[in-house]
Order: C-alpha cells, then structure tokens, then sequence
C-alpha cells in the first residue's frame, strides 16, 4: 500500500514537472545533461571543418568547399559593419549567419531590420563607356568563374552578399551587380547596399553580371554556371546501451555520437534492434521541433531538413534493474556517465554499470554503502568516488546507493603555547606546531599527518616559510623573534580531500629540559689520534638533568676542548643542546701520557726505470710521522744513500705548536741552519739542533735516540755508510738493493724503528740490444767497399728507443776469411770472407740477451728457399703441399718455384711411389724438390701423417610397422673425425640383416674400405643401428544390443577395423562381463584366443541393454455379503505375462464401508517389480460389492490360478478431496500382524452395536 501511495506521489510530482518546464515525459531523467550536449554538438557543428567529414556519412560525394580554408581573412569583406565570426565555421562567406533575408525556394523578400542597416555606406559605380574594356572585364570574371572548382557547398545554402560577389571575381568594395537564375527566366539579383544573406537550393545555377553601354543602358553578360549544394548538419547520438549501432541507407555504420554533412533535404537510416530493448528515435532542429520519428515497414527512419537536426537514439531496457540513490544534498551522483537527478534509475540486469559522485566544494566522501554494505573498492580522481556495481539476474530488483558525505574542516587550537629555541631544527618546529595546533579529533580528514601539510607564519611582509632569513633592512621578522606567531596550516589534499587551510596565533617559549654535563675525577688517557682520545674521554662524560638523570643525548655532539699534549691538561666540555634539552658546560683536569706507535715499511722490488709505490714508510697512529733513510750499494758497486724530510715539519717532531719555525719543514730548517749537505753520520747533530729550536715546549731526546739506534743498524749492513753524503729528499734510481729504515719523530708517541728492503733489478722488459747498423739484404752480405764504411758494433734500446751512453756493452768478431784463415777479435773483419759478430753487455740498468749476426763479405748468388723446408699435415681429405720461391742475387723474389712430390713412405703396400706435380691427399712421406730456372734446386719434406681422433660411424635407427618394407636410402648415417670425401663410399656399403616378416629387431651396419682405412691411424668404429619392426594396431569393437527382460538374448556381434586381413587374429568371441538378466545396461566385452603377436589389439566394449516386460494387469471384481469378511482381492496379469518365479509387488485395497452397494478397488504400485512396467493403469471403479445377507449368498472367493492377491483386506476410513490412502502392507496372510488388526477391528464394532442397542433400551 505505501508504494503504491510512493508511486502515486511520484507519478503526481513528474507531471507538474513536464508540465512547468515542457520537457518530455520520456527525456526528463536526462534532459539537463543532454541539453549540454546539444549546446556542445551545436558548437561543435558551427565550427566544424568541412573536409574533415566522413565521405561515407555524406549522401551526396561531390567535392567539399575549398574556399572555406580561406574565410579566416574576412575582415574587410563587411562594409556595412556586419559582425563577424571566426571565419572557421561552415558559413563561407566568413560572417555571423543571422538572416538579412527570408527566402521561401527561389523568391526573396527584404527584411527591414537588417543588422547593417545603421551604417550606410554609398558605393559609386565606376561607368567605362569602352565597351572593349567591359567586355575584356567581363571575359576575365568569366574565365574565373570557369576555373574556380566543381561546385560550391554552402551550409543551409546560405551565402552573404558580399561572399558571393567575392567568388563571382568581384573584389573590395565589391561594387557589382550580379544576378542568378536555374533556368534563365526567373532571376534574383543583388542590392545594392548591405550585406545580406541569400540561400540557395541544390542546382546548377546561370549567373550574369550588369555592365553599362556606351549609350547609358544596361546590359547583362554571362560569367558562367556553377553547381551549388546545400548541406546540413546531422548529429545521432545514442543513449541507454553501449551495443546500440545506426545504419545510414547504404548500410554502413555511423561513428558513435557524431556530427556530418547532408547534402539533400532528407536523410534516412536504421537502427540496429537489440534483445530486451525498446528503441525510442527523436529528432529537434529545424521548424518542426523536436518530434518522434517511426519507422516504415522496412525499419527506415527518415529525416526531413529544413535546419541542422540532431537525432537522439534511446535504448530502453524492458530488463532492468531500479537504482535508488540515497540523500545526496552535497553531491552529483552520475551512473554510466549520466547524471542522476531523480531518486530512481533504471541499468541493464546482469552488467557492471560505473557510479561517479562527485562532491560540492568544501565536501567529501568519505564511503559508500550499496543495500547497507560498505564499497571496498572504491576510486578516487579530483576528491570523485567512483566504483562498478554489478546489477544482478533478478529483473526489476532494486539496488540502494547511499553515500557519506561529510563537509571538510581544519580545526586548530587557539591561545596554545609552541616550544621554540634558536637554531631549532625546522621539521621539529613544524611537528611542534602539527601536534600542538591541530585539533584531529574534530579535524575532517581525521587522519591528516605532518605531511599532508604546509605550515607558515605571518612574517609581516606576507606568509613565509617557517626557516625564512628576511633580508636586513626589510619589514619583516624571523619566526621565534616575537612572543606570539600568526600561523597558517594548508591541508595539501589528495585524490580524495580538497585542500584546506585554516589560521591560529601561538605563544613562544622554550620548553626544553635543563642540563648539566658531568665530568668523572682522575682522568688518564694515552696519547692517539683526535678521534680515538675523544671517544676514550667519552667514556667518562655524561649529560644529565637537574635531577642527576642521564640523558638520552648523543655523546659525539659534545664539543671537548684541552691542550692535545703529553701532560697535564685542562678539559672543557659543552653540549649544545638540541630540540628537547638546552645547552650546559663543565671543566675538569687530566693526564695525559705518551702514546704507542709503529712503523711500517713497504718493501718492494722494481725494475729499473719505474717508480716505488708511495708512501714507503707509514707511521700509526700517522700523526706519529715517521722519517725514513734508504741506504745501499747500486748494481755499479757503488754505495748510496738518502732521506726525505720535506713532509715532517718542526710541529709534527714537537707534537705541538712551536712559534715561526714550527710549520717549516726539516728540509726547510735544514738551509736555515746552511747545512746544505750532511753525511749519514750527521743526522743526530741535525735534530739535536731541532731540539734547540723548540726548546722547552717538548723533549725529543728518545727521537735522536731513535735516529742512533737506526745509523747503527745501517752502518752494521752497509759499512762506512756513516761517511757517506745523504741525497735529501730523493729516492734510489739506480739498480741495486737497497735497506729502508724507518723512525718515528713525534715526541707524543713513544719512538718506533721499521725496517724493510727495496729491490731495484736491471730492466729486461722491453730492453734489446740492437746493431748500430743493419745489413739491408737477405743474406747479411757486403761488398768490400760498402764495409769500410759500415757501422759495426752494437747499442741498448728500450721500447724501441735508443739509451744514450751504456756502460758494459761488449763486442766480438769471430770468421774465416776467403783464403781460410779463422780469425778472431773486438774489431770488425772488412775483408772477403764470412765472419759472425756478437753483442753482449755486463753489469748497468739493463739486462738484456746478447745479439749474433753473420755477414758475408763477397758477390751474392741467386737461390731457392722453401717457406718451410719440412712440412707436417694431418690427413683431412684434403690436398696438402708445400712452397718455394726463387730468389736474385740481391734477395729480391723472382717467383714460385716448380714442385715435384714422391711419395717414399706409402701407407698400403697396394700404392707404388710415383712423381707428380698435383699436392697429395692420402696419409704418407713425400720428397719435394723445387726447381727454377737458372737456379739450384733444392728438396724439401712433407709429411701427411694418418688421421689420428678416433673415427666414427653411427647407422641411424629405422622402425617399420608390420608389414611395411625399409627403404635403405631413408637410413640416417652420422660420422664423426671422418673425412667428407670418405662418407659416400662408407654410405654405398649399408646393408640390413633380418626379415621383415615377424616384429621384432636387427642390425643395420656399414663396412669401411681399405680405400678409406689406409688413411686412419685407429681403426674406425662402426656404431650399428637398429631396425624395429612394432606391432600393427587393430581394433576390435563389440556391437552393442537390445534385450526385453525375460526373453532371449539376441547373438552378441562385434566390428574389425585397422587390418585388411581377418583370418591371423585368431579366435574371436564377445561375453558378458557381468551376471544377471534383470532390467539394467551390461558390459559387452571382446575377447580373443590365440593372439597373433604381430599385432597391437584395442578391444572395445559394448553394452547390452535390458528392458522392462511390459504387462497389463486387470482388478478382479469381488463381491461380499453384508456383515461377512472380505474376500481377498486379487488381480490378473496379461500382456506378456510374468517370468516364471517372478513377483510384481502389487498390493490391493478397497474404498472403506460396510453398506451396501459398489465401492472402487485400488492398486499400490509403489513397490512394482522394478523388471516390470505397466502398459496402462488398471481401474477398479465399482469392483467391489456389498449384497444385502439373503439365504445361500456367500463371499466371492479367489479364482485359484488365474488371479493374485495380496492377502488380508484392511479396513479403512473414507477418503477425504486431496488425501492419500494409509494402507497397511499385509501381503502375507499369515503374518500375526493382520490377525491382531482384523480382531481389534472387530471388538471394536461389537461394542459400537452393544452400545447403541442398549441406549434405545434405555
């Protein structure tokens, strides 16, 4: 009852609504949205390019306007002062389509209140009384007319005055007269003031232009035809389903929601039907309004124009599903992009529609519950909610949409104290505002944080950032410097929250925690590093409150400070302070005692010419600073020694600050004091006067005493080093070995002493001994003269460059002149004969291997030379031989010289040595000899030994199927380490051993030739395949069958497929798998004896299906006397009959009542032998009387053998309308049960006769 009053209210409330605002019952869901649209499409039509359309969407395909690409420059085309649009619209004539003329077809009527009308501009006619120039004038408008484009396409057929004149060849101020005609009787002709607008009909239209004779009169010139098309603006947008397709006449799809050009009065179209949808066609635009639009009998739609029309397609669903919104005062709700303005609406069943809310400014949402549950997937763009909804399967079901929205605040405390100190880190400021400022509890999103914020401070010149410096002399402060701040908090948003900001004022003050540092007594430490002492002092240091609390501070921010020194030294300690404690200093005294340090050396060995690897002595702590002296004999013998003091300065020995020598270094104090060279042995006098310039600051006694320690160590190694003069500041270069000796001189640390050895060996690398000069032919041969002038004798070179002077190079000659004389020297032998020169050198830098050259002095001959002389192959098949080239007397190459090869080693006693000038290619020794014109020959070796990696043939496997032959030729053979001109002749060889008659498996194998073997140092191994021969498949199917329950089973049959020949499968038989023969589906099953094993046997099964007998059963009729027992009732079976044995189950009983008279007999089937069906069902209507008691009438008795019963009758109550029967089993007789029952029912009736007589009685 209440939705109906809903209803009612609802169906009252639209139609004062359509009433009020005229909109149509059927878009008023929608009507504001689709109203933005029609002002969209409207837009979009005015400035929509025209050879941007479709071609398919356009019902004439004539060419587009190309002169609307030139109505940008119309601003000068209106004298009259015409307002002017963009020029990029489909008017052509570049101006504000509002009409100067009404037209109704041809004819024009002028309207008075034209837009120009207020600026009359008089334009004077120029006469040319030469009619030559006119008709010159007017040929030239002519043939422009004539090649201009096809045709003009105008919107709507409009045109302005002035546009059209401008595409007759008239040009500004357009003062011709024009006129046009369809067929040259009835014209319309142009003004002659203003800028009208005329429209034209589709046509081929005459045009004329008005000249002047020489006479005064008027005359009118052709200047040519033009075809004019009128077009239209068409939009069809389709609502209500994502599948909804318009077909335009051609049967082509429109695009989805688009604009096109018509170029015709009429435009037709279908739309595609869709299961569950009404389709609803509207169309507004032009005089006729918005109208409902039907289709013929074909489903065409047609559009008539006399305007740009819009077509709105509506899919209605008669399947939906209602959604309701629940209150939405502060926000859009939008489902599948349209916005919902009612409470209801209407989606399609069984799809995922979108729901967009979007809230009012300065509102959120915070969820959204559907039918009362929470949307747990909701997404948020520009604080929007949106999320998909399945609508169901249950047509016409309601879905309710309720969601939260809530107006955004930023609550902030007032009058709130801000702790604050100078120097306070910013993000600490900004927490300490955050949490003390910001009220969350009342605050809209509760769970804004620190960084979905902007904190800043009313600086006086503007709002600034909370660390903002004002710049000196501007009006303006820091934060902190007055005793209350203005702050302002922006809430930054997200996706799903505007930004918010809010302002409060805050007091100042420091609230941090007071401090003290406490300082342990009798504080003794080791001298180290900086960094090491600090953390040692650390240890006996402790920030605590004013309570004697330790502080959770970090200790590495204290600052310690003390005279860094071996002795007593006052400590003062200060922490800072931070954001939550404030700063505290404190003094104590301690000792401080030398330090251990060591000294290491790092031994090494170069070769001469590189550098050793920096730093060689390494003092720890570093502080400590070692000196090193380097003290050895070179690979010259002689001794050495040196020292660099450069980077140990008079404060680094001090270990303190000493006044204008202390940053100077040794060296530096060294030429102060003129000792410009000292001996090893000087070195404790150098730092004795050291410790003068220091003087008291320091004692560095124990660093001379080092020093002492360490010359007298060298002096044990390298004796009379003491006396030797010290390079300072050098390294050893020379080679030679060297002793490294380290000491450390700073007088915190307790001395160190280190002790390593640097190598330096003669270079070798890249060092050679070269001739001074070479001999520049082959045979290192010279004429007597060209010696006297040769330069013998030899010189070091390293990478290729020559060393300057070298100590130690040797040279020496050895020979035999031409009269045979050995001879031997150090100077060069310069007569005929063949002499060896040798280079060598001892001792120096370098290290090199001595360098022999022969030389010959005499006249050069001409030779042959292999370029190997012996030749070593290894047989691959391939020809092997060898080369030799002849030479002139200077060396230089004349050519190749002939070859002949001999085998004289053969590898088969089958080949006999033979010559030949081709290069072998089997396994052997040959002899080559090389011959060349006017040259001795000369004999080389080539040697092919045998193939020796183990050669392989592997035979592929093949498998046939019974019966199927092998093709040899299909057989794969794959080699490995054999020769490729050797796998043919292994390939002619295969052969297969076997019979294809029985599956099973043999070998395929090959022989290898002594032609192929000869040439193999192992013999090759032969891999054999296999051929198998597989079973061939055959399938035997059983046929399956039909049987009636109780007759004979029909002959079991079954099908052969797979073989040809049936007569080798042996004995074929199919059985029954299971026993029985009662109503039910039995497995049929192949089976054969004597298996040929030559074949693969698929049995399948087929079943033999049992059917119910069908019999007719009739209900004996059966009569009684009254007030005797019932007969038994009982039934006879016909039909098919029973299966001997058998028993149907059947159970009999009758209508209750004992008078007399008819009464109907019925069957109980429900426990039927499940073998059985019955054909029909019986009646027993009637087939039981009761006769009145008459003398010699007695109960019917059972038809023994022709009919069933089912034992004792029972009694029961009359049968209600829609009741079922209660009857009682009692389908054995003898059963105590039925006794029992029959007895009470008895004395039951007994006592009912009793008691009734004796009420009469009484």
């Amino acid at each position: 009852m209440k939705r109906k009053v809903c209803e009612s209210l609802f169906a009252v409330t639209l139609a004062l609504t359509v009433a009020v605002t005229n909109i149509p019952v059927t878009a008023f869901a929608t009507e504001i949205n689709q109203s933005a649209r029609q002002e969209q499409m409207t837009e979009s039509v005015q400035t929509e390019n025209q050879g941007q359309q479709s071609d398919s969407l356009q019902e004439n395909h004539g060419a587009q306007n190309e002169t609307n690409s030139e109505n940008g420059q119309n601003s000068t085309d209106n004298p009259a002062g015409a307002e002017q649009n963009s020029g990029e619209g489909d008017n052509p004539a570049g101006t504000d389509l509002k009409k100067d003329n009404q037209f109704e077809g041809n004819n024009f009527q002028k309207v008075d209140n034209q837009e120009n009308s207020g600026v009359a501009e008089e334009i004077s006619r120029q006469q040319n009384t030469d009619d030559n120039q006119q008709n010159a004038q007017v040929s030239e408008q002519a043939a422009m007319l004539s090649s201009d484009e096809t045709q003009w396409n105008w919107h709507k057929g409009e045109i302005t005055q002035n546009e059209l004149k401008k595409l007759l060849g008239d040009s500004w101020p357009y003062a011709g007269t024009y006129r046009w005609s369809k067929d040259r009787e009835n014209w319309n002709k142009t003004i002659a003031y203003g800028n009208p607008v005329y429209t034209f009909d589709t046509g081929t239209y005459y045009f004329q232009k008005e000249t002047f004779t020489w006479t005064g009169g008027i005359q009118w010139n052709d200047i040519g035809t033009k075809e004019i098309h009128a077009y239209y603006n068409m939009g069809i947008n389709i609502y209500g389903s994502s599948e909804g397709v318009v077909y335009n006449s051609e049967n082509l799809a429109v695009p989805l929601n688009s604009t096109f050009q018509v170029y015709d009065n009429k435009y037709k179209f279908t739309v595609k039907n869709i299961e569950n949808y009404e389709i609803k066609v509207t169309a507004t635009g032009g005089s006729q309004g918005e109208r409902k639009l039907t289709p013929d009998a074909n489903g065409m739609y047609e559009v008539i124009f006399d305007d740009d029309v819009t077509v709105k397609v509506e899919y209605i669903a008669t399947n939906y599903v209602n959604v309701k919104i629940g209150q939405t005062e502060n926000a859009e709700v939008y489902i599948n992009d349209t916005l919902i303005e009612n409470e209801d609406t209407r989606v399609n069943l069984n799809e995922n529609f979108q729901i967009k809310i979007i809230p009012q400014k300065g509102y959120a949402i915070e969820g959204v519950t559907v039918d009362q549950a929470s949307v747990s997937d909701l997404s948020f763009e520009k604080y929007a909610a949106s999320f998909s909804w399945y609508s169901g399967e249950t047509n016409q079901a309601t879905i309710t949409i309720s969601p939260k929205v809530v107006k955004e605040v930023l609550a902030l405390k007032e009058n709130v104290i801000v702790s604050y100190h100078k120097g306070m880190n910013v993000e600490r400021l900004k927490n300490n505002i955050f949490n003390t400022v910001v009220n969350k509890e009342n605050t809209i999103p509760n769970n804004i944080s620190i960084d979905d914020v902007e904190i800043q401070y009313q600086s006086g010149l503007g709002w600034q950032e909370l660390d903002y410096k004002p710049i000196v002399g501007v009006f303006a402060h820091e934060f902190g410097n007055n005793d209350t701040e203005k702050i302002r908090i922006s809430y930054k948003g997200n996706s799903q929250y505007a930004p918010l900001e809010a302002e409060t004022t805050v007091s100042i003050s420091d609230e941090r925690i007071e401090t003290q540092v406490v300082i342990q007594e009798g504080i003794t430490i080791q001298y180290n590093t900086e960094d090491v002492m600090k953390q040692e002092l650390l240890q006996y240091i402790t920030v605590q409150d004013k309570d004697g609390n330790t502080l959770p501070v970090d200790k590495s921010e204290l600052t310690l400070s003390y005279n860094r020194i071996v002795g007593q030294q006052e400590l003062t300690v200060s922490y800072a302070g931070d954001d939550d404690y404030k700063d505290a200093v404190a003094t104590a005294t301690i000792t401080i005692t030398k330090g251990d340090a060591t000294v290491s050396v790092n031994s090494q060995k170069i070769t001469y010419g590189e550098s050793f690897e920096a730093p060689i002595f390494t003092a720890s702590p570093e502080e400590a600073k070692a000196i090193g002296l380097i003290v050895g004999i070179t690979a010259s013998g002689e001794k050495y020694a040196s020292i660099d003091l450069s980077e140990v300065t008079v404060n680094d020995i001090a270990g303190t600050d000493i006044p204008i020598y202390g940053k100077k270094s040794v060296q530096e104090v060294m030429r102060s004091l003129g000792m410009t060279s000292i001996k090893v042995g000087q070195l404790p006098e150098l730092f004795e006067k050291i410790q003068g310039i220091i003087g008291s600051e320091s004692d560095i006694a124990g660093v001379i005493n080092g020093i002492e320690k360490v010359i007298n160590i060298l002096e044990k190694i390298v004796p009379g080093i003491n006396d030797v003069t010290i390079h300072i500041g050098e390294l050893p270069t020379e080679a030679g070995v060297y002793t490294a000796a380290g000491v450390t001189v700073n007088s915190n640390y307790n001395t160190a002493i280190g002790v390593g050895t640097l190598v330096i060996a003669q270079k070798k690398t890249n060092a050679k001994l070269s001739f001074n000069q070479n001999i520049e032919n082959k045979h290192n041969r010279l004429t007597a003269a060209e010696a006297e002038s040769f330069d013998f004798g030899g010189h070091i070179e390293v990478d290729g460059n020559a060393v300057g002077d070298t100590p130690g190079i040797r040279t020496n000659f050895v020979g035999k002149t031409a009269t045979g004389e050995i001879v031997s020297g150090t100077e060069a032998f310069k007569e005929e004969g063949e002499y060896i020169e040798t280079i060598s050198i001892i001792g120096g830098n370098y290290l090199a291997i001595p360098i022999v050259r022969t030389y010959t002095i005499g006249e050069a001959k001409n030779t042959i030379q292999f370029e190997k002389k012996i030749v070593y192959a290894s047989y691959d098949g391939n020809e092997h031989g060898m080369t030799a080239y002849a030479y002139n007397e200077d060396g230089d190459k004349l050519g190749e010289a002939a070859l002949e090869y001999q085998n004289i080693l053969q590898t088969s006693t089958n080949v006999s040595p033979v010559e030949n000038s081709s290069a072998p290619i089997d396994a052997g020794m040959y002899r080559v000899v090389a011959i060349y014109d006017n040259a001795e020959s000369e004999v080389g070796t080539l040697v092919i030994t045998k193939a020796v990696a183990q050669g392989t043939v592997t035979v592929g496997n093949a498998e046939t199927t019974y019966g199927q032959k092998l093709n040899l030729n299909s057989v794969i053979i794959q080699t490995k380490n054999i020769a490729q001109r050797d796998i043919a002749a292994i390939q002619d060889t295969i052969a297969c051993a076997g019979s294809d008659e029985a599956i099973g498996s043999h070998a395929i194998t090959v022989t290898v030739p002594e032609s192929v073997s000869r040439n193999y140092l192992r013999t090759i191994k032969v891999n054999k395949g296999t051929h198998t021969i597989i079973s061939k498949e055959v399938t035997i199917t059983a046929d399956s069958c039909k049987a009636q329950y109780g007759n004979t089973f029909p002959e079991f049959t079954y099908q052969i497929s797979g073989v040809s020949d049936k007569e080798n499968l042996g004995d074929i038989s199919v059985v029954k798998r299971e026993d029985g023969n009662h109503v039910g589906t039995y497995t049929l099953d192949v089976q054969v004896a004597n298996q040929n094993s030559n074949y693969k046997y698929n049995l399948e099964s087929g079943t033999l299906t049992i059917k119910k007998r069908a019999i007719t059963v009739a209900i004996d009729k059966k009569l009684k006397v009254k007030g005797q027992k019932d007969p038994a009732l009982t039934y006879t079976v016909e039909g098919d009959g029973l299966v001997e044995g058998d028993s149907l189950g059947i159970y009999l009983s009758r209508k209750s009542g004992e008078k007399v008279g008819l009464y109907d007999i019925y069957m109980d089937t429900s426990n039927l032998n499940k073998d059985y069906e019955l054909a029909s069902e019986p009646s027993g209507k009637d087939k039981f009387e009761i006769v009145e008691n008459k003398a010699g009438l007695t109960n019917q008795k059972n038809d023994s053998g022709k009919s069933k019963t089912n034992g004792t009758q029972v009694k029961s109550v009359k049968k209600q309308p829609g009741t079922v029967w209660d009857r009682i089993k009692t389908g054995d007789n003898n059963k105590p049960v039925g006794y029992f029952i029959a007895v009470l029912i008895s004395l039951a009736a007994i006592i009912m006769i009793i008691s009734a007589r004796f009420q009469r009685k009484k």
